[in-house]
């Protein structure tokens, strides 16, 4: 076979492998976005808030003070 041919040949079988390809991932989109629609979406269940109202205290003033006496002892210990 002449050169040209096997290019011509080779040429067109990756022009169909990119056709096919393309026509796949085209299809695999559409099918997506289909049963996207087919199965809605669910309601997120609402989420409490991340900080703590201004009026509120997370952590009790006592416990913040024990745990920082906790570290400050252990940070004493390590050296």
């Amino acid at each position: 076979m002449p050169i040209s041919e096997l290019l011509l040949e080779a040429g067109l079988l990756m022009l169909v492998g990119m056709v096919v390809v393309f026509v796949f991932l085209t299809l695999l989109i559409f099918a997506t976005k289909l049963l996207s629609k087919f199965a809605g979406q669910e309601e997120l269940p609402q989420t409490l808030p991340a900080h703590p109202t201004s009026g509120e205290q997370a952590v009790p003033e006592h416990v913040v003070a024990a745990i920082s006496a906790a570290v400050h002892q252990y940070k004493k210990n390590q050296k």
